[in-house]
Parts: C-alpha cells; structure tokens; sequence
C-alpha cells in the first residue's frame, strides 16, 4: 500500500542540516525526546543563550539552518 501522504519539508530539511551552535534552543528541545522527527507544527523560533534573543552574538539571527559553522560566535 502506498502512503500518498505529503511530507512536512521541515521533515525532510531536518536530515540535511548541519550541526547547530551549542548555544541555539527552541521550545521543542524541552519536550521533544532527541532523534524524534521534526514535529509539524513546531514554532520554528529559536533563540540564542548567549544573548537570550532571537539573534546571536554577531548581530545576525538565529535558526538551525543558520547558526553553523561558519559563524565567528559558532561553538560546537
């Protein structure tokens, strides 16, 4: 039987995704087991503990597509 459903793209972007700044949370890291999949309706707001704000250290926002490696305030 085939499963016509369509798949959520956070789903699908999650497996492609660099590994995040320690510094980077979310709402779902508080009650979302680790390894689970991507969770369709979560809110996609991040935040980082360094400066408790939607934005990093280095003045530019935060998500887990976009605090990688080649930030200067990255740190794995």
């Amino acid at each position: 039987m085939q499963n016509d459903e369509p798949k959520s793209s956070s789903a699908l972007a999650g497996n492609n995704l660099p590994a995040a700044c320690r510094h980077i949370r979310c709402k779902e890291m508080y009650y979302q087991p680790p390894g689970q999949p991507a969770d369709e309706f979560a809110s996609g707001i991040h935040w980082c503990v360094r400066t408790q704000e939607n934005f990093g250290p280095d003045g530019q926002s935060c998500s887990q597509c976009e605090c990688g490696p080649e930030r200067a305030c990255y740190q794995n």
